[in-house]
């Protein structure tokens, strides 16, 4: 016997807490969550880092958007609505903006000679620090941009993004390699630029070809004779946009929730080793503010327990671990929680 049940959409909380289910219909309606608040967004400065052609295919493609992109003609409207464009009175109530100042373009010659690095590690790391130096040049800049559009030239996405080292099983992943074939994380392009600009402190969206020129094909080393699929014009819109507008430090929606639930802290307590592996430290779980961030409270160096062998807190580093949490939720929430639920990733002990 088989049993189903229908779960309804969970309901999305948008500016002037209004709510739909629909993240698109969302904001076309009521704007994004923090629309009015402190630290909303009002201009988000796009800075891109790519070849002459895709700095250029991106422009054109922030051009086209801002002007809006009709819906794809479908017999279900309401699962492809219309992209209204960008600008103060445009879903995300802020504008867009790029300008020259904001773009670097990696010249032909020095493409050419990175997709020439012999060794699929060596030209993966190498692309990396080129991509890297030209965000750093932006953030350098008296108005450093918000966000970074990397649009990665098709050279870069065939020597990196689609490395194997070793010959694709018919089964394999289609969107991804798997860390077998790709060669360990050495390879793992997305994550060593990721990990690159950390430092750096801006935060980037990896775009390509295929987003701004659907009819561009990209051949897949993955299978043979696959291409990408992209979803349709308007879709691309609203995901990308939504995305720039998170990473440049808005809030476009929240999960709508009972107002009692604020006067719930939730605890939980975590372990981890210092960098040189000589020490446990601790660290407390993450607590959510009106604006749906996660804050994290560290906590003092825990003690191995000799029965046990788990890691474990003094009664002074339990004490003063919650009673920072209870001091952070008040000054987020303007008073003290009704109720702590606290979790650890070992047992209890006494002075616990």
């Amino acid at each position: 016997m088989m049993r189903v049940s229908h779960l309804n959409e969970p309901p999305l909380e948008f500016g002037q807490r209004m709510r739909h289910v629909d993240s698109r219909y969302g904001l076309i309606d009521n704007g994004p969550f923090d629309a009015g608040l402190d630290g909303a967004p009002a201009r988000i400065r796009i800075g891109i880092v790519g070849s002459a052609q895709t700095v250029e295919g991106s422009v054109r493609w922030i051009e086209r958007c801002a002007a809006g992109i009709d819906a794809k003609p479908s017999r279900q409207p309401n699962l492809f609505p219309p992209f209204p464009g960008l600008g103060k009175d445009s879903p995300f109530r802020c504008e867009f903006v790029t300008a020259a100042e904001l773009q670097r373009t990696i010249p032909s010659r020095e493409l050419a000679r990175l997709v020439a690095v012999e060794g699929q590690a060596n030209v993966t790391r190498a692309i990396v620090e080129v991509i890297v130096g030209e965000i750093e040049s932006l953030c350098e800049r008296t108005a450093p941009p918000d966000v970074v559009l990397v649009a990665l030239p098709v050279e870069f996405i065939e020597r990196t993004v689609n490395a194997r080292a070793a010959t694709p099983s018919e089964d394999s992943s289609e969107d991804q390699p798997t860390p077998e074939a790709s060669g360990g994380p050495d390879l793992d392009f997305r994550g060593l630029l990721k990990a690159g600009c950390m430092r750096l402190r801006i935060p980037i969206q990896i775009l390509w070809p295929t987003t701004y020129d659907a009819s561009f094909k990209i051949s897949r080393k993955l299978k043979e004779a696959s291409d990408r699929r992209v979803q349709d014009d308007a879709t691309r819109a609203w995901n990308m946009f939504t995305a720039l507008y998170y990473k440049a430090g808005g809030l476009p929606w929240r999960l709508a929730r009972d107002s009692r639930q604020l006067r719930t802290s939730y605890v939980g307590i975590s372990f981890y080793r210092s960098v040189d592996g000589e020490h446990v430290n601790t660290s407390t779980a993450q607590m959510f503010d009106e604006r749906g961030e996660g804050l994290i409270l560290r906590g003092g160096r825990a003690i191995e327990d000799s029965e046990d062998r788990r890691p474990h807190l003094t009664d002074n580093d339990a004490y003063e671990l919650l009673s920072g949490s209870l001091t952070v939720f008040r000054k987020q929430h303007g008073h003290y929680p009704a109720r702590v639920v606290l979790h650890k990733t070992s047992k209890f002990d006494a002075n616990e």
